[in-house]
């Protein structure tokens, strides 16, 4: 039997195109969807790898700024813990359990989001949900005694900070942080970093081939060394930036407190880019020309604040971070820093206060529950609310109204009708054509 092979290819079009219009109908997002997805969730942004991260921070600003953070954002992160206490960067429904840590796959509960978690819990006093953060971080403590980002991964400086952060916030012991603590100071450079003015700073990890600073690592680490949870209290701040004389034996030696060394580090860093920590560019291992790292900027206020040293230098950064946060849209992230940064500045309260107001902005309201078609009797110009009993419930249990708006919303739109009409069209001209081009085909 022989083909068309002029009217086959045309065939072909129709029938996918007709297949491609279906699919897009039945799949595109339902334009109709009263609320945003996530209710009580910070930001617009696609939260999969910061969504527990930075509502952390959002609710630690609430308690910068002294107020109480709303209901349902406080719902929100509660209801993204795991059965086992641990947090995950973003779980899309809270009815799924939740991925076990694989340092392999880079997935699943993390020690980032859950030490945040566990700092923002307590300042919500969510104290028993706290608790079972800070257990499942134990769980995850590496034998060197530092924290991996994922359970079972190799312990880094960052997630170690992150840990010992809520490890300082919690009140923990000296033999749950002086393992951390420790660690911490085995990536520390001394002497052998004075050449190149990286003396006091943290490295991300120790690869064996000698310790090489890291910016992002040591603004955190500063913070965690100094002793500080999450707020960092205002207090006095020196003018002075410590230094180790040099050459002494590597690393420092315990005269000079690690977070000292650390604080010099981070002042000198400032005043050689102007207030600011710049960017890190990571496919060359160093820094982006003329950049600003807006958040490691913020972190550096607090460790500078945490510590006590480098006031000039801390300052110069706050105006960075204040600057940038002028700017920032819709990045609860960014503004949560900078009311923390502003608060352990000793900043005015109504700086902190006008950071909240514009992260509370960004919240996804809550559900509602779609109201009935109003009755011939009723006014036209009347507005349907939800019934009592559906307001109650979406209130009084929060994990169902955001199961309720899973990400993405999916199902009918009003082009729904149109899309699937024309595909049918599409699929009927296909298959005639194709009936057409069997029949020319016998004949031949």
């Amino acid at each position: 039997m022989v083909w068309s092979h002029r009217t086959t290819p045309i065939a072909a079009v129709a029938l996918a195109g007709g297949l491609l219009l279906a699919g897009t109908a039945l799949a595109a997002p339902a334009a109709t969807a009263a609320t945003p997805a996530q209710p009580g969730l910070y930001g617009s942004a696609d939260p999969t790898y910061d969504g527990a991260f930075r509502q952390s921070l959002a609710l630690l600003a609430h308690e910068a700024a002294g107020t109480t953070p709303p209901a349902a954002a406080v719902a929100w992160l509660v209801g993204q813990q795991c059965a086992d206490g641990g947090f995950q960067a973003f779980r899309a429904s809270t009815t799924t359990a939740c991925t076990p840590s694989d340092p392999n796959a880079y997935a699943g509960e993390d020690t980032n989001s859950t030490a945040l978690a566990a700092l923002a819990l307590r300042s919500a006093g969510r104290t028993a949900e706290a608790d079972r953060a800070i257990a499942w971080l134990e769980k995850a403590r590496a034998a060197d005694g530092g924290f991996p980002y994922f359970a079972g991964g190799a312990s880094d400086a960052n997630s170690t900070a992150d840990v010992l952060i809520a490890l300082n916030g919690a009140g923990a012991p000296a033999s749950s942080t002086g393992p951390a603590r420790a660690y911490l100071q085995t990536l520390q450079l001394g002497c052998d970093g004075a050449a190149t003015d990286e003396d006091g700073a943290i490295a991300f990890q120790d690869y064996g081939s000698g310790l090489v600073a890291n910016d992002a690592a040591t603004v955190q680490s500063l913070v965690a060394l100094a002793g500080s949870g999450l707020p960092v209290a205002p207090g006095p701040v020196a003018a002075s930036a410590p230094r180790a004389t040099c050459p002494i034996p590597v690393p420092p030696p315990a005269a000079q407190p690690a977070a000292d060394l650390a604080a010099g580090y981070v002042a000198r860093l400032l005043d050689a880019f102007s207030g600011a920590v710049p960017q890190l560019d990571y496919g060359t291992g160093t820094r982006t020309p003329g950049s600003v790292s807006a958040g490691d900027t913020a972190w550096a206020v607090l460790g500078l604040t945490a510590a006590g040293f480098g006031s000039a230098q801390r300052d110069a950064a706050l105006a960075t971070v204040t600057a940038k946060a002028a700017a920032a849209k819709d990045d609860p992230g960014l503004l949560a820093l900078a009311a923390l940064a502003t608060h352990a500045a000793g900043g005015s309260s109504a700086a902190v206060s006008a950071y909240v107001a514009r992260i509370d902005a960004t919240m996804r309201p809550a559900a509602t529950t779609p109201s009935p078609a109003p009755t011939p009797t009723a006014s036209a110009s009347a507005t349907p609310t939800p019934s009592a009993s559906a307001t109650a419930s979406a209130s009084s249990d929060p994990t169902t109204a955001q199961d309720a708006a899973e990400l993405p919303p999916t199902g009918a739109t009003p082009l729904t009708p149109v899309l699937l009409t024309g595909a049918a069209v599409l699929v009927l001209v296909g298959l005639g054509l194709l009936v057409g081009a069997r029949r020319e085909g016998t004949h031949a």
